[in-house]
């Protein structure tokens, strides 16, 4: 069909058949689709008051960076340090791990170019090598894989810079340097050519974040004050001194469950294609329900344990006040009764996927129920409830992806997915395709 005038004023009339059509018109035009569409009543049903909490810190901020699941996991292990320390305020140093995790997309990105340098320019494959040049995004199994190697600091050693909260034309720069060297090993088949190219990648890459976010500390004094006011100082440390020490087993026998609706579940999914370096081990995670991933984050939270968990943002949330609720917006009033995708729908569509990284840290439960969820976010305290999030249960249940628990709280019946045949996520597959839109 080619759109012509007949069409137009076939719509148009449709359109004017409703007066309420101009007013919403306007409401739009001054104030923007979210505001005009923004139910009040629903953010009053809010009241971040909840049944059961895990306790916490200051909220960080990661600013316009896409460094979510970063914050998310070093959140986890700082209550843990924190206590240990008998610690009012702590912080760990994203902009440490943040330096290792762009060398080793560096070198990730030069390794693909070089794996499918003989494929045609136009390959599918190709295509996919020179769209995923590093940026901020990332999964738990990139921090935990950072943190084992690297170790950790305190913010106190190693704290933020200016690109490492606005990222944007970092990686830009690199981007232009690194796309250059790919060509060049694209157009050789001399292999000593080959790495003397990649390490001229690596070298610019370093160059580039090394001004941009800072040498890593290698060693360093520990000194803090703790809740008694108390001065203390541990002299000549490392990083990898301060993990074994602090964090240790901390993750010993931590588990990633799934929601993907389109598989079955308890059942092993694997992702061998999600990376941020080049040795890291396949992305495992058991498809469960929901209930089942809620029964586990609530066992979590009794335990004093928060969680990190994925999810799509995106939809039905309210950044001023933190709050996530399906019934936040009247689209369906503003607009027109749109049909709703399902989930599986959702993430074979493309619309919606995993795009930030937060800690599950407390719920609100009704009779038998949970009707609320808290949420520690890393957007800083002037966003949300002084940093802090509200979600519907129902909205974690549509929304939710992912949640790293821990296998104790988790049935026989869950864990015999191990002893089932793994399923294998296709190398396109769009779970896990859309780290640009990291939050």
């Amino acid at each position: 069909m080619i759109l012509d005038e007949k069409i137009f004023k076939e719509l148009e009339k449709n359109y004017e058949k409703d007066p309420k059509n101009k007013v919403i018109e306007n409401a739009i035009s001054n104030m923007g689709i979210m505001e005009a569409s923004l139910n009040k009543n629903i953010i009053n049903k809010h009241d971040f008051i909840f049944s059961n909490e895990v306790e916490t810190k200051e909220v960080t901020n990661q600013r316009k960076t896409g460094r979510c699941w970063m914050f998310a996991g070093l959140n986890m292990i700082r209550m843990h340090i924190a206590k240990k320390l008998n610690m009012e305020k702590f912080e760990l140093s994203e902009s440490f791990l943040y330096f290792y995790d762009n060398m080793e997309k560096a070198n990730l990105f030069l390794q693909r170019v070089i794996d499918t340098k003989n494929l045609d320019i136009k390959d599918r494959k190709v295509e996919d090598v020179f769209y995923s040049t590093p940026e901020d995004g990332g999964y738990f199994e990139f921090f935990y894989y950072l943190i084992k190697k690297y170790g950790i600091v305190p913010k106190t050693n190693m704290g933020e810079l200016f690109h490492t909260e606005e990222s944007t034309f970092m990686f830009y720069t690199l981007e232009n340097a690194l796309k250059k060297i790919a060509m060049d090993i694209r157009a050789t088949d001399d292999e000593k050519e080959i790495e003397i190219l990649r390490k001229k990648g690596l070298s610019y890459a370093y160059n580039i974040f090394v001004k941009s976010i800072g040498k890593p500390v290698e060693n360093f004094d520990f000194k803090y004050y703790d809740k008694d006011n108390n001065y203390k100082i541990e002299k000549d440390m490392t990083p990898k001194k301060f993990f074994d020490k602090y964090v240790g087993d901390f993750f010993d026998g931590k588990i990633k469950l799934l929601n993907d609706p389109r598989h079955p579940y308890n059942r092993i999914l694997v992702d061998k294609n999600a990376k941020n370096a080049v040795d890291l081990p396949d992305l495992v995670g058991i498809n469960v329900d929901m209930d089942t991933m809620s029964k586990s984050a609530q066992k979590s939270i009794k335990n004093n344990e928060t969680m990190w968990f994925a999810c799509d943002v995106d939809i039905d949330k309210d950044r001023e006040s933190g709050v996530m609720d399906e019934n936040l917006f009247n689209f369906d009033q503003t607009f027109t009764n749109f049909d709703k995708m399902t989930k599986a729908q959702r993430i074979d569509s493309r619309y919606s996927s995993a795009c930030h990284a937060m800690n599950l840290t407390g719920f609100d439960k009704k009779d038998k129920d949970v009707k609320f969820w808290k949420i520690e976010n890393s957007w800083g305290e002037d966003n949300g409830h002084d940093g802090y999030f509200s979600m519907t249960d129902k909205w974690f249940r549509e929304n939710t992806f992912e949640l790293i628990v821990d296998k104790k709280y988790l049935t026989k019946k869950v864990l015999s997915a191990f002893d089932k045949e793994k399923i294998y996520y296709d190398e396109f597959d769009p779970m896990y395709k859309m780290l640009k839109n990291i939050k």
